[in-house]
């Protein structure tokens, strides 16, 4: 199965759960090799359990019901300008999505329903500043680790800092720990695992009330901050990739160090600023 051919006809339903036992080995089988598929599905699984929320219920007022649209025609102006760095399918998935909210809006779907599912249209499609206009590799990577993790993280470098560390200085690795105490982060563990390439790389995660980060190590091989950051804070570069704040830094070494989160940019940035490598 290639990307055309599950996007067009099996993503819509592998969210809504309506594959059949055929058809779900089937996509499964593709997002297991295929990055950018797995980050359209989770974008088009996070806009339908926003719709799914409660809300009260209560048809849309004009006012309000105009607002909304109008802030959809201001997103499709912006993306007019962008559409030399935007990939056909992509914008014919994101097309799709906005003709639906403006049904649904016109529809009277209830007023917080709809105010959220425009907020969440904006957030992964744009709404949070710059992002890459090309695929990042590594952070390809790191993202997908994370989406894995949030299901199940089996750590195989230890669960304590003195123990990652030196599980990571023996694959010759950075061996110091983030340290997201002081950010209400506690530490669930390392991996070490191999990239496709061979090299080592090392996985360290965090949980908190408020969510949870990814701290990936890996080789940078000339790798260089790809543009669209949107700030840069002592050494590390901000950016909104994908749906996902994203914090890349270069340890001592020749390795680069890439934190993930779902948090807010502002809300990632400060947990960063109140956190520190140890």
């Amino acid at each position: 199965m290639d990307c055309g051919t599950y996007i067009e006809k099996y993503l819509s339903a592998h969210v809504d759960g309506e594959l059949s036992a055929d058809e779900l080995r089937e996509a499964e089988q593709h997002l297991a090799g295929c990055v950018n598929c797995r980050a359209r599905f989770a974008e088009e699984r996070a806009v339908k359990a926003l719709l799914r929320e409660r809300a009260e219920m209560r048809r849309t007022p004009p006012m309000v019901r105009g607002s909304i649209l109008a802030a959809l025609d201001a997103i499709d102006s912006s993306d007019a300008s962008a559409e030399s760095v935007r990939r056909t399918d992509r914008a014919a998935i994101v097309g799709r999505g906005r003709r639906s909210m403006r049904r649904a809006v016109l529809a009277g779907v209830p007023v917080a329903i709809a105010a959220v599912a425009v907020f969440a249209f904006v957030l992964l499609h744009g709404g949070s500043g710059p992002t890459p206009a090309h695929a990042v590799p590594p952070f390809d990577i790191a993202i997908d680790r994370y989406q894995h993790f949030l299901e199940r993280f089996d750590p195989n470098a230890g669960t304590s800092p003195a123990e990652l560390s030196d599980a990571y200085l023996d694959h010759q690795l950075p061996g110091f720990v983030w340290n997201f105490q002081r950010a209400g982060y506690k530490l669930k563990g390392g991996r070490v695992d191999r990239l496709a390439s061979g090299e080592s790389v090392a996985y360290t995660f965090y949980q908190g009330p408020a969510g949870s980060v990814l701290c990936t190590f890996m080789k940078a091989h000339g790798f260089q901050a790809p543009e669209g950051e949107i700030q840069e804070l002592n050494g590390h570069h901000c950016y909104r990739y994908k749906g996902y704040s994203i914090c890349l830094s270069y340890p001592p070494g020749g390795f680069i160090c890439i934190l993930v989160s779902q948090r807010a940019m502002k809300d990632f940035m400060q947990d960063v600023a109140d956190s520190e490598p140890g």
